[in-house]
C-alpha cells in the first residue's frame, strides 16, 4: 500500500515537472529550428490578403500542424487542445507562444469547448486554430467542427500545412513529423473557405469536403516542393530564408 502511494506520488512529482520543463524546451527546439532553417511559403497571397488584413480560422492537420501553429504564433488567438494528459503538456507550451486555448476534443468535451472558443473570438476578435482530423483520426478526414467555427465566428477558413526536408515522422495514427534544425520547411496556404450561415445540411457537408479537398492538394503541393529540393530541381517559388 504505501509503495503503491509512493509510485503515485512520484508520477505526479514527475508530471509536475514535466509541465515545467516541456514548454520551455519546445519554445527553445523551435527557437533553434527556426534560427537555422528556411522557410518557404507556397500560396503566400493568401496569407498576405486574408490572415495579415483580420481574423481568421486556421485549419491543420495534426500531423503536420506543429510548425504551422509556431508560424502563426503572430496571430493572437485561441486553438482548443484535448483534455487528455499530453493535452495538457500541449496547453503549456501553446501558451508559452502566446495564444489562449480551450479544452476539448470530439469524443470528450468538445461542444462545450467549441462554444467557448466561439465566445472567446468574438470578444476578442482573435483567429483561431483546429486540427480538423483530431483527435483520433482517420489521418487528413476533415471533420464538421471546422466548418462550425468558420460558420459561427464569420471569418475565412484557411487552410495550411507544412512539410520539411529534414525531420522525424513518428509511427502514430496522424504520422506527426517533428522538424529538424537546418532544414528547409514549406508551409503551403489554401484557398479560404468563407462560411454563410442559413444553408442547408448538404451544403455544409459539401465545404467540408472543399476544405478537405483543399487542404490535400496543399499538402501534396507542399510535399512535392520537398520532393524538388531534395533532387536538386526547386523551382523559384516566395519564401524567407
Amino acid at each position: 500500500m504505501e509503495t503503491q502511494e509512493k509510485k503515485d506520488k512520484g508520477k505526479r512529482l514527475w508530471f509536475r515537472l514535466a509541465l515545467f520543463l516541456a514548454p520551455r524546451l519546445v519554445s527553445a527546439y523551435f527557437k533553434l529550428v527556426d534560427m537555422t532553417s528556411r522557410t518557404i511559403i507556397l500560396n503566400e497571397e493568401h496569407e498576405r490578403d486574408v490572415c495579415k488584413t483580420g481574423p481568421f480560422v486556421c485549419a491543420c492537420f495534426h500531423g503536420t500542424m506543429l510548425f504551422c501553429i509556431h508560424h502563426c504564433r503572430q496571430y493572437p488567438g485561441v486553438i482548443m487542445v484535448s483534455r487528455s494528459w499530453d493535452g495538457e503538456l500541449i496547453d503549456r507550451c501553446l501558451r508559452r507562444w502566446g495564444f489562449d486555448t480551450t479544452r476539448g476534443s470530439s469524443s470528450r468535451g468538445g461542444k462545450e469547448a467549441l462554444g467557448e472558443m466561439i465566445d472567446m473570438i468574438k470578444a476578442n476578435n482573435y483567429c483561431s486554430g483546429l486540427a480538423v482530423d483530431a483527435p483520433r483520426g482517420p489521418s487528413r478526414q476533415v471533420k464538421m467542427g471546422i466548418v462550425v467555427l468558420g460558420r459561427e465566428t464569420g471569418q475565412p477558413v484557411v487552410p495550411l500545412v507544412s512539410w520539411a526536408t529534414r525531420k522525424i515522422q513518428f509511427n502514430s495514427w496522424d504520422k506527426m513529423i517533428l522538424p529538424l534544425p537546418f532544414s528547409t520547411i514549406v508551409l503551403a496556404f489554401g484557398k479560404p473557405e468563407k462560411i454563410p450561415a442559413g444553408l442547408e445540411n448538404e451544403d455544409y457537408e459539401r465545404i467540408r469536403t472543399r476544405i478537405e479537398e483543399e487542404m490535400i492538394r496543399v499538402s501534396h503541393q507542399a510535399e512535392e516542393h520537398v520532393r524538388l529540393i531534395l533532387a536538386g530541381k526547386e523551382e523559384s517559388a516566395p519564401g524567407r530564408a
